[in-house]
């Protein structure tokens, strides 16, 4: 397994590239090698659009099919002439993973998605290995059509925790499948729920996760978040966990999540920004034990109930009272 922070940065690789001076076909680029990963190159074609350029086993058996997408395609076996310096050209028959259009955020978001997919390739791959890859990828463009399911303040709120916590990995691991679960972190018994809000420290609750039923333990995880064009971006918080966690499984899960939950406001992810200094300094940790709620149990004919919390008198003071003995708890940042 390739470990990531051997990876260069892709956008910068690719933005190092000359798009070719001529085209001959369909498959000419100027390319550079990722050189964590012998079998890939970063290459640009006469669009100056971005591809991954990976050299596989073409003696593999059977047909892996072309992919083609709004803005995104597969290819195996294309036969393509790379400039690889000045007087360096040759023909070479590879499997083409390209993003196609000109669009710059969009090909940014390509580049930073092919972290894992390098990452998850063997030495020497063949052509299945690439495929299957590349469905996860496929997954990221085709979220970016669908209806975001959170908030970009909730989002970055999770993306910051996981990147200053103590063990990303095993935050990763447990965050939350589908951005309707009860809680964002989850791993055995015990949970975890990210709340952010500006201003004021007011959050939203449902009854479930500040009384969650034995054994069940939980923790409330408080933020304040503030708009900053000098703050942090959802991306650049991404990119942050990238360069901490090694596991290409971990990272593709990342991308995952992340696409799953902001749908068609991807663009956002680089557009707004918060100030991290605010949010390091209000993060508390609170046992959902310590947080007021409504009386239990509830009469039977109520179900779904859900407050406001004010945790102003709370979150003052270092976290305490805190579940000890929990690998989840533990992972969660220092306050």
């Amino acid at each position: 397994m390739i470990v990531t922070s051997q990876l260069p940065d892709l956008v910068d690789l690719f933005d190092s590239l000359s798009p070719p001076e001529q085209n001959v076909g369909l498959g000419r680029f100027c390319a550079r090698p990722v050189l964590a990963c012998p079998a890939c190159s970063i290459g640009k074609d006469v669009d100056g659009c971005p591809a991954l350029l990976v050299a596989t086993d073409n003696a593999a058996p059977g047909p892996v099919h072309p992919i083609v997408l709004e803005s995104f395609r597969v290819m195996h076996m294309v036969s393509c002439r790379v400039h690889e310096g000045a007087d360096s050209e040759n023909e070479r028959t590879l499997s083409i993973v390209q993003c196609t259009t000109r669009d710059r955020v969009t090909q940014e978001y390509f580049l930073r998605a092919l972290y894992p997919i390098i990452a998850s390739l063997p030495a020497r791959p063949h052509r299945e290995d690439v495929a299957r890859s590349v469905d996860r990828l496929l997954e990221l463009f085709r979220q970016m059509l669908s209806a975001p399911r959170r908030a970009v303040s909730g989002l970055w709120a999770e993306l910051f925790v996981i990147s200053e916590a103590s063990s990303p990995e095993v935050m990763l691991r447990s965050w939350r499948s589908i951005p309707e679960e009860k809680f964002d972190f989850s791993m055995s018994s015990d949970r975890v729920d990210v709340k952010s809000s500006a201003g004021t420290r007011i959050h939203h609750f449902s009854l479930d996760q500040l009384r969650p039923v034995p054994p069940l333990q939980s923790v409330v995880v408080s933020l304040l978040v503030e708009r900053a064009e000098g703050g942090a971006s959802a991306i650049e918080l991404v990119d942050a966990i990238r360069s901490r966690v090694h596991e290409s499984g971990l990272l593709l899960r990342l991308d995952q999540v992340v696409a799953e939950t902001i749908g068609q406001d991807w663009r956002s992810l680089s557009d707004i920004r918060f100030a991290v200094d605010v949010a390091r300094a209000s993060l508390r940790i609170i046992s959902a034990r310590e947080i007021p709620s409504v009386a239990v149990p509830i009469p039977p004919e109520l179900s779904s109930v859900h407050f406001k919390v004010d945790l102003t008198a709370i979150a003052v003071g270092p976290s305490s009272q805190i579940p000890t003995g929990s690998t989840l708890f533990t992972a969660l940042p220092a306050t």
